[in-house]
Parts: structure tokens; sequence; C-alpha cells
């Protein structure tokens, strides 16, 4: 959504269609609990200022209805009868709900959320009352297609691993094949910190396609911890940002150190 954000203040009527990766690590220690995934892709598309909403939720109604998608409920802004309209007209069961509301900056509007029982599966915005911002979980579609309780148990992930190795090695390989190496700033930390993830949930000989960072990180992470046990005594009423930022010790690794 970032890449066309500016086009929603320049409304042309265009249209356009995305399936767009997505590295999420605001709930990272979640991951693994059957819903929250560190890697997913999103499944959409936008409309900027064709005031077509109403053909997203026909497109949508009809990829779902193809798809046997059981939608349970749909949430919208107790303000916008139309789209209740719109969702009622095609069958569906209509909650009002005034969370619905999505906004990034300056750019917002409300909306309407599909659920398949507890499961968010997808939300259709109305950014400034005059657009369109689609977006739905792959994987959760992936989810309810196939019938899975947890998301991990879908045939999009390896299920002779751990879930969370499954769901880490992911992301990191779609980081590596866009260009993002293990660092200590940005993007890069946040591939480094899912490698340090793994490892402490991974054996030698399991095999993967990034091995070499593997490698590299479990050697850099041995020296790390070595030197963290050393200053432990002295400096273990120093803040987690202090283990980090100046001896590459992550906040999960601390109790390592003890």
């Amino acid at each position: 959504m970032q890449r066309v954000k500016r086009r929603f203040y320049e409304p042309d009527s265009a249209r356009h269609g995305s399936l767009q990766s997505c590295v999420r690590t605001d709930d990272l220690d979640l991951v693994g609990d059957g819903t929250h995934l560190t890697y997913f892709e999103m499944i959409g598309n936008f409309s900027f200022g064709g005031n077509d909403y109403d053909l997203s939720v026909e497109l949508w109604h009809s990829i779902l209805s193809d798809l046997r998608v059981p939608v349970t409920v749909i949430r919208f802004h107790p303000l916008r009868t139309d789209h209740q309209r719109l969702w009622e007209k095609l069958g569906y069961s209509v909650r009002p709900d005034e969370s619905c509301v999505w906004g990034d900056g300056q750019i917002g509007g409300n909306c309407c959320e599909l659920f398949c029982g507890n499961l968010e599966i997808g939300n259709l915005v109305n950014p400034l009352c005059h657009s369109t911002d689609v977006g739905f979980g792959w994987e959760r579609l992936h989810q309810v297609v196939e019938g899975k309780d947890r998301v991990h148990e879908t045939s999009l992930f390896d299920q002779k691993v751990h879930p969370v190795v499954s769901d880490h090695s992911r992301a990191i390989s779609i980081m590596r094949e866009n260009g993002i190496e293990p660092g200590n700033k940005g993007r890069n930390y946040v591939c480094r910190r899912l490698l340090r993830r793994m490892l402490r949930l991974v054996s030698d000989d399991q095999k993967f396609d990034f091995d070499d960072w593997i490698i590299k990180e479990r050697i850099l992470r041995e020296q790390n911890l070595r030197r963290g046990r050393r200053l432990w005594r002295k400096h273990r009423h120093k803040p987690v940002e202090f283990w980090w930022e100046t001896h590459g010790i992550l906040p999960e690794e601390l109790e390592l150190l003890v």
C-alpha cells in the first residue's frame, strides 16, 4: 500500500491489483500460536478516486463464493449504512462495529471486516470516501479453504519442523531474495533477529537455503554470549537495549547469560 499511497491524493479513477509480501514483527512472541505470522502475503486491489467501492464488494463476493469460503459475519461502521446494504443484498450477516475505521496518516476511512468464525480474513477500506483499499490474507484464505484450525497446519508450511522455524524460515528466505542480509539496523536487524530465534530451535542437521547465514550467525552468537556472560554480574541491571546495541545480544537471549 505504501507504494501507491500518494495516489489516493491524486485521484484518477485507476485500478490496481497486488500480491504484497509483508514482514511483521510487532507481535513476534505470538508467532506459533496458530494465527500470527512474521511473513505473510496480502492479496487485494485498489482504486483511486473512482467511487467504485461497490465493485470491490461484488468482486470479493464472487471470489469467496468460488472458493466456498464460509464468511460468518461482516462488520461495518454504523455510519455507513450504504456498506451495510451492499453486503445484505448479497445475503451476508452483517454487524455494526464502531471500530471499523482504518487509517494511515492522513489517508483513512471506514471499512468492512470479513470473518470466518473468529478469524478475520479480509478488510475492505474506503479511503477518503472516494477510493478503495482491499486486503485479504493469503495464508488465512488457505487456512479456511483447507479447513485447518491453525495457519501453520496448511500446505504453505513445512509440517516436519517447529511452527516458529517454519514461519521464520519463510520470512528469511523472502528477505534474502530481496537483498536483505543479517545486520544490526533496520530491516537487516529484523533478519538477524529471526535467524537468532531460529537457532534456539533448529538442530545442526537441519538444512535451509540460507545455511551459510546460519553458520556465520551461530559463530557470532556464541562469541557474543561468551562476552556477555563475563559482563553479566557487573551489568545485569542494564536495559535490554544495552545488551543488543553494545554486545549484540537479543532480549530473548538474556536468559542464557544468567
